[in-house]
């Protein structure tokens, strides 16, 4: 038997859609709350967030408008527990049914705190396009790309090492800490150059190749083994 793992942000899916999802989750409680005009709201959280503001979106809008960045720790819960309107990219749902007719095993390896993760989990529909979804955080701190996390991977899954394949677009979380337990790992850059390939075994830019790459590289790892 064999599998597959998939990060989850920005391999799955583009994580800026979920970003300007909350974002709009906050420009509409802004606008409930304290009527400021949330197109206005959500335009100034993008403008921060794209000028290099990232992390301080909420507090520079909150000084935007004069108000007390004491709002700023119920802003972010809105931001963390909003029902997120994302969707998988393109070449996901075929690549993940391709995968299941030829008999692989499946399942989302995730850092990032749970409640989120899982809120994206359910808004994108994985559970029902994987056999497991595993939360990195809740066996090590920080997830990956400590072992504990892809070793539970491992155990749900019933695969050894040797024939799972480790698919992500972060080069120490994903390719680093998969290859650090002995698996395969498939660096993902989305049609962007990589300036290297961080000691991935392939590198692809479109999850719609994986098939065939992961099989590859279970077999020629079975072939050394031999």
């Amino acid at each position: 038997m064999a599998a597959v793992i998939f990060d989850l942000d920005d391999t799955l899916y583009p994580r800026a859609r979920y970003v300007n999802s909350g974002f709009g989750a906050v420009a509409r409680h802004m606008g409930i709350g304290f009527g400021l005009p949330v197109d206005e709201v959500y335009a100034r959280l993008r403008t921060a967030h794209v000028r290099g503001g990232r992390g301080r979106e909420l507090q520079t809008m909150c000084e935007a408008y004069g108000l007390d960045t004491v709002l700023v720790p119920d802003l972010l819960q809105v931001f963390r527990k909003h029902r997120p309107e994302i969707w998988l990219s393109h070449d996901v749902p075929a690549t993940l049914e391709g995968l299941r007719v030829r008999g692989w095993r499946t399942a989302v390896l995730t850092n990032g705190l749970p409640s989120v993760q899982a809120a994206k989990v359910r808004a994108l529909g994985l559970d029902a396009l994987v056999d497991h979804v595993i939360y990195a955080d809740e066996y090590a701190e920080g997830g990956k790309p400590a072992a504990e996390p892809f070793m539970e991977a491992l155990r749900r899954l019933e695969v050894a090492p040797q024939n799972a394949v480790m698919v992500g677009d972060d080069r120490i979380n994903d390719i680093e800490g998969a290859r650090a337990v002995g698996m395969r790992a498939v660096l993902l850059t989305r049609a962007e150059r990589p300036t290297h390939d961080g000691g991935a075994d392939a590198v692809v830019s479109w999850l719609i190749d994986l098939p065939r790459i992961a099989l590859d590289l279970v077999q020629h790892r079975m072939a050394d083994a031999a």
